[in-house]
């Protein structure tokens, strides 16, 4: 298939973006979170709604390498599609930690620093292709959970 076909179904680059992220379904999929142990350690929580969000964005490797590559090419089609997507995620890790960590201060600060370490983790599998993915993920939650210890005293 040659890749001018493609504009025979889609009017625009920035319609076949957000048709491939409408087809992921990405907002439908936070519906489907799943429960977390209330009785587990704050920081064994904390790992877990790291993991979901890791494991998604590992998931959606060629969909978020896509939408990182047309973004830091400035092309205006990627940018409205990529700022809804990160929009869906970072409420669906405060969603998470809202109910996965009620006695949690600043949840929203956390979730956005949340939200970075998974990028940053992303970033680093991209760069770093022969870091297993389990390292990435383990080192990035470390991190966060380093500052919010130290920050918030959490255990």
């Amino acid at each position: 298939m040659q890749v001018a076909a493609i504009y025979h179904y889609f009017p625009s680059k920035d319609e076949l973006l957000r048709s491939v992220v409408e087809e992921r379904r990405y907002s439908a999929r936070l519906v489907e979170m799943p429960s977390l142990d209330a009785d587990a350690p704050l920081q064994v929580r904390l790992r877990a709604v790291f993991e979901v969000f890791w494991q998604g964005a590992l998931d959606e490797e060629p969909v978020l390498r896509l939408l990182l590559g047309e973004g830091l090419r400035s092309q205006p089609a990627a940018l409205p599609t990529g700022a809804a997507l990160l929009e869906v995620f970072s409420s669906g890790v405060a969603t998470l930690l809202a109910d996965a960590t009620p006695e949690l201060p600043d949840r929203e600060v956390v979730a956005q620093l949340m939200v970075a370490q998974v990028f940053s983790a992303f970033i680093r599998h991209i760069f770093e292709p022969d870091t297993p993915v389990q390292q990435l993920g383990a080192e990035q939650v470390d991190l966060l959970l380093a500052v919010l210890c130290s920050r918030d005293g959490l255990s």
